[in-house]
């Protein structure tokens, strides 16, 4: 893994249309994250090609992080459809909570849609918890809830929860 770069845009355009769909991200709001919005720390972590895993030559999935203060949102978290359910997305959103401790943070948020069950079982193995739910948040209108993690420095992260 490694910091995402303005040369990842077309990989991760390509990556988020293949893999959101209806709810993908365009071109010009993957530019905004990758370029960083002042004032607030944005972090985009990229898997790198090359190691086994690789999407038509780019990356096969990247995690967004943005923090203020002593709160963290997990903005995306995406993992090409072909390696889903390899550990992936496991080792990102550790990473991104890895991330969020180090830049002071207390806790972390998120949402994710309702019908996304291998999503909302990953979240739950490290720690997050719904606290609400946002009716009609997708764009093919689906509900998402919004969870939280709360943060420790010395969580191990990644110690999956029975």
């Amino acid at each position: 893994m490694r910091p995402g770069s303005a040369g990842d845009l077309s990989a991760l355009v390509r990556l988020e249309t293949a893999s959101m769909g209806a709810d993908a991200w365009g071109e010009a709001a993957l530019a905004g994250e990758l370029a960083g919005i002042p004032g607030i720390r944005t972090v985009l972590v990229v898997a790198e090609p090359g190691r086994g895993v690789v999407l038509d030559g780019g990356p096969a999935a990247y995690g967004v992080l943005r923090a203020v203060g002593d709160t963290a949102d997990v903005q995306r978290l995406v993992v090409a459809p072909a390696y889903r359910r390899q550990g992936l997305g496991g080792a990102l959103l550790r990473a991104l909570l890895y991330e969020a401790t180090d830049g002071g943070c207390t806790r972390v948020l998120l949402e994710v849609a309702t019908d996304n069950s291998a999503a909302r079982a990953l979240y739950a193995a490290y720690g997050f918890a719904e606290i609400a739910r946002r009716r009609g948040y997708y764009s093919v209108r689906r509900d998402a809830l919004v969870l939280e993690c709360p943060l420790s420095p010395h969580r191990p992260y990644g110690e999956r929860r029975a």
